[in-house]
């Protein structure tokens, strides 16, 4: 599951790249090679589960059962491979996108459905605890989606509809909502707990453009948010850094 360390940055500190909210443009995922390294190793996996999965169900219904429930084991050994590497990739890829933004904003570039929405639920939550007014939530426009068609947007959309949360398309950018956190009387109290955290096992392609930790371990245990926190988050985004190019 997510590391400790990532877990709490993920939920009390967010920033952006590319484009960010005022259109500037850097970092790109699509082109990162440790990203698309991993995300294709993990499509490898859930392709390979998928056939043992199969090959299981074939056994079984020839009456082989011992066979059967080999595969069914081997195959979840490779959803587990699958889920760790998406993993790696999504908090690879959050560190790269967050790392130059201000602190009113939250790059959700490279990231699968799933993965955006939790990460947005724990973002919400910090902010609301450390009384902030604002968020940009950076979704783009859909460009790396299959088919053109943005997953973000609607989904980050929905999630503030049911925290009901005032937000709108920026008039600068069509590829960040600005989410108004004035009143936050809505917010589930499940947005800052570890039940939150997004399923691989139930749904792992809902690619928009991103994950490791071994499969055994727990949800990020995170910690609680307070509007006097002292921590140098651009301090945590570099050593975070530093630590996944060593598993380069």
């Amino acid at each position: 599951m997510w590391d400790d360390k990532l877990g709490c940055f993920f939920k009390l500190n967010a920033r952006s790249s590319a484009p960010s909210a005022d259109g500037q443009v850097d970092y790109n995922h699509s082109s990162d090679k440790e990203y698309v390294r991993l995300r294709g190793l993990a499509d490898q996996a859930h392709k390979r589960r998928t056939e043992l999965s199969k090959q299981s169900q074939e056994a079984y219904q020839s009456g082989d059962g011992e066979r059967a429930h080999q595969l069914s084991v081997k195959a979840k050994e490779y959803l587990a491979q699958a889920d760790q590497y998406n993993r790696q990739a999504a908090e690879y890829v959050f560190v790269e996108n967050n790392a130059d933004s201000e602190d009113h904003e939250i790059d959700l570039h490279g990231l699968y459905v799933r993965e955006a929405e939790y990460i947005v639920k724990q973002r919400i939550s910090a902010a609301v605890q450390r009384g902030e007014k604002r968020l940009s939530i950076i979704v783009g426009k859909g460009n790396h989606s299959t088919d053109g068609v943005a997953k973000l947007k609607p989904a980050v959309e929905k999630l503030c509809e049911e925290a009901g949360l005032h937000h709108e398309v920026s008039k600068k950018n069509a590829g960040v909502i600005e989410v108004d956190l004035s009143e936050p009387s809505r917010i589930p109290a499940s947005w800052g707990q570890q039940s939150s955290e997004p399923q691989y096992a139930q749904s792992h392609a809902i690619p928009t453009g991103v994950y490791n930790q071994q499969q055994q371990q727990s949800a990020p245990q995170q910690q609680s948010a307070s509007s006097g926190s002292s921590i140098d988050w651009k301090l945590v985004v570099r050593v975070v850094k530093s630590i996944i190019r060593c598993f380069k």
